[in-house]
């Protein structure tokens, strides 16, 4: 493999660097994995902050050799198959977004190692990148190819890493709450839901700025408000402002973030005061009981305040360009709904229709006036961290008005959310850019010609949570509560029960262990463990290192049977039971013992007990022979939704469109795709003589049992693990006998304490088979941990 010096070009800089040299080939219908997959950690360096300063990336491939261009062979023009560097972080997600590294000479056979370096000096789009990378974090190599028979064919890559120690400033370390004196703050009285605002004094642009608390009761129209939806961002560039208490006493300085203060700049007037509720000043952050009581009254908070101000942050030439181009693609959507969405919706009534199909109105917008030029970089405004965090969409979702600002540039609220419908990368069609929670939660129709935005009915608080696992929150806590009034189930916040109840004073294990036992006794149903295989690290394909993939997830990291808030909500239809259209019933008419499931709650808190039959041993793990169909048509059937070899559901790779997390999907269709699965066969095996029947990119998936019976299986799983049938379960279960450490062997704990794998596809066992005529002598308690 070509190689650049490892010496580091500064003697302080510290060298990194990760290597592959196995063969692959990956096409349009591959999960989308890393070729290189390296933590980017400190282990063993002094210096445990560093900020990275170059990389250099190595990649040795070609394409599949042939192309319908022949003007462009021997080019890298027209070329689809290339290289992304990604970095990833401890949850899963992408830190920033991918840049691609390199293109593959248009259609030539030949190997060609290609080296690219990437400096922090390179210009500030790749000096921003870099300084994005953070001590935990993934860097990743991961090939790409699109369009039927465009192939990667890799025989190499390696990538290394320069970084530099970072000096801090004394005192970044300490949190912005800690920072704050909160004792202007006088208790408020939760009997009469009172709250507290503060009102903006008015000034000119360089005076400090000053505020005043005020007190009101919720419903109560004499003191109007507005209510500021914002980011807190980082403690860093603190901004001090001026906070006095209602005995007009001396003012208390109070430190914020620089995006709050400069939205606080912004709202500020010369002549008058304005009336605002921000959480950071509003609730006392120290104040743990207090904030848990505001926090079960957010909802009322935005929906009683006569708009919400949201505020991306600052603007810049890029930003004012995207929010004009906003503007302009809800223009040519009306132009577009004037002459489509009559014939389309020719039957229904003319004064409120949904908005036109995305698809008939991508072509007119793509072609806009001059005057816009619609630009794949447009989402720019929508990239902003507001869209990610988890709060915002209950703040916007309650409100009676939206208003958008970034900087001085004001945005129609509805004319983002048409715009994140039509957007498109590359001339492809892609899932939403904003998280599917967005177009779940809004309905945007036009009336005539105005847009207008309301609130999608709720969904089950189960859905809800999977489709939030693409948003963030500083406190993993609030990944439950503050989607909580989204839910069917849950959405009247003060009758639910204390396990799900908002609460601060449980740690995060508690809060997450709490809510899965609560949904597992509310629902009578264990649906909600195969809810782990969205989760990071725990997905049915491994989609994280498939070339270090030999003992799997470490389950002793946090208990391994519940719910957790890193993940991707796309997973849900890569599995047998999270999905609506599930038909399995393994466990016949066996119901959850809920007196064995609530028995562990105060003596081990993050713990389950749950009443089955154990069914037999996995032996051996083998590749599914897709070909040579070793079993039924309905395990082949469970294969196909599963690890979805056409592509064609989207699950595992983004160039087709992405099904959302509640769409049903047409079985039948999509067992039909003989071309796409055909084309994704070829691109591994269309050379080679032997012609195995398996697709090498979907691993040891099926496994053999103890007993001979045969069964597909979840990345990670192992020789050993047991096959069990819980009661109340849709579909067998995979547990690991939890091994005790060398102090606690002796003591054999009964019953015997397992981690939970995931689910598993046995067959003939799929209707009940396993508890068809057992007594209950022949049951058995498992403890998951």
């Amino acid at each position: 493999m070509a190689d650049e010096s490892d010496s580091p070009p500064d003697p302080s800089w510290t060298y990194f660097s990760a290597e592959n040299d196995v063969f692959t080939t990956t096409s349009q219908h591959c999960p989308e994995r890393p070729y290189i997959s390296f933590n980017f950690s400190t282990s063993g360096i002094s210096s445990q902050k560093l900020s990275v300063k170059r990389i250099i990336w190595t990649t040795i491939s070609h394409d599949q050799g042939y192309s319908g261009w022949p003007h462009c062979h021997g080019t890298y023009d027209q070329s689809n198959t290339w290289f992304d560097g990604r970095i990833i972080m401890p949850s899963g997600h992408d830190r920033v977004p991918r840049r691609r590294i390199q293109i593959n000479v248009h259609a030539s056979h030949d190997f060609k190692t290609h080296v690219n370096r990437w400096d922090s000096e390179d210009g500030d789009e790749l000096r921003e990148w870099l300084a994005a990378i953070q001590v935990g974090d993934t860097i990743q190599i991961i090939p790409m190819a699109h369009y039927p028979a465009w192939t990667n064919f890799v025989q190499g890559a390696k990538i290394q890493l320069w970084a530099a120690p970072v000096v801090e400033s004394p005192g970044l370390a300490i949190s912005l709450i800690e920072m704050n004196d909160y004792s202007a703050h006088r208790p408020l009285r939760d009997d009469l839901r009172e709250i507290r605002l503060v009102e903006i004094q008015p000034d000119s642009l360089e005076e400090p700025i000053r505020l005043k608390l005020r007190y009101t009761k919720l419903g109560d129209d004499r003191l109007r408000y507005e209510a500021l939806s914002y980011c807190w961002g980082d403690a860093k560039d603190l901004q001090p402002v001026l906070l006095t208490d209602t005995d007009n006493l001396l003012p208390r300085e109070m430190f914020l973030n620089a995006n709050l203060f400069s939205a606080l700049r912004y709202f500020r007037s010369l002549t008058t005061a304005r009336m605002l509720w921000v959480d950071l000043l509003c609730i006392n952050q120290t104040d743990v009981q207090e904030r848990t009581l505001q926090v079960a009254l957010m909802g009322d908070i935005f929906a009683s305040a006569d708009s919400v101000c949201v505020w991306l942050g600052d603007s810049d030439a890029n930003v004012h360009q995207d929010c004009h181009v906003i503007q302009s693609i809800s223009e040519q959507y009306r132009q577009a709904e004037a002459v489509i969405g009559e014939e389309k919706h020719i039957e229904e009534p003319s004064h409120e229709r949904e908005l036109p199909d995305p698809h008939l109105t991508h072509k007119v917008i793509r072609v806009g006036p001059e005057t816009w030029a619609y630009k794949r970089d447009n989402n720019r405004i929508i990239q902003r961290p507001w869209f990610q965090r988890v709060w915002v969409l209950q703040e916007v979702w309650n409100a009676a008005s939206v208003r958008v600002f970034c900087g001085s540039d004001e945005v129609q609220w509805e004319a983002i959310l048409q715009a994140n419908k039509c957007w498109k990368k590359y001339g492809i069609l892609s899932r939403n850019l904003l998280s599917w929670l967005w177009t779940a939660l809004f309905t945007v129709k036009r009336d005539e010609s105005e847009l207008s935005c309301s609130r999608a009915p709720r969904l089950d608080i189960l859905t809800v949570l999977i489709a939030a696992h693409s948003m963030q929150a500083t406190d993993p806590r609030d990944k439950i509560f503050a989607m909580l009034i989204f839910g069917e189930e849950t959405h009247r916040i003060g009758d639910l029960p204390d396990e799900v109840r908002p609460n601060y004073e449980k740690n995060v294990l508690q809060v997450y262990a709490d809510f899965t036992r609560w949904w597992i006794l509310h629902h009578s149903s264990l649906r909600i463990l195969s809810a782990v295989h969205t989760l990071t690290g725990r997905s049915w394909v491994n989609m994280i290192d498939p070339y270090g993939w030999e003992s799997g997830v470490d389950l002793s990291q946090r208990p391994s049977w519940m719910l957790w808030h890193e993940g991707f909500s796309e997973w849900m239809h890569g599995t047998l039971a999270l999905h609506d259209q599930c038909k399995y019933r393994a466990s016949g008419n066996r119901s959850i013992d809920r007196d064995l499931l609530t028995s562990m709650i105060l003596t081990h808190p993050t713990k389950i007990a749950l009443r089955g039959v154990s069914v037999s041993t996995i032996t051996s793990l083998s590749p599914y022979p897709f070909f040579r169909r070793p079993s039924s048509q309905a395990m082949h059937e469970a294969f196909m939704r599963v690890f979805d070899p056409s592509g064609s559901i989207g699950t595992w790779n983004s160039f087709n469109i992405r099904r959302e997390v509640g769409e049903s999907i047409d079985m039948d269709d999509h067992s039909n795709k003989s071309n796409e699965w055909g084309a994704h066969y070829r691109s591994h095996w269309g050379g080679n003589s032997r012609k195995p029947s398996w697709f090498p990119c979907f691993d040891n998936c099926m496994f053999t049992a103890r007993d001979g019976g045969i069964g597909l299986c979840p990345s990670g799983t192992r020789v050993g693990d047991l096959i069990v049938v819980l009661f109340g379960g849709m579909v067998p279960y995979l547990l690991r006998p939890k091994v005790l450490s060398e102090e606690t062997s002796l003591e054999i704990t009964t019953p015997k304490e397992y981690h939970f794998v995931g689910e598993c596809y046995f067959e003939g066992l799929m209707d009940g088979e396993a508890c068809a005529s057992i007594s209950d002598s022949d049951t058995e308690v498992f403890v998951l941990a």
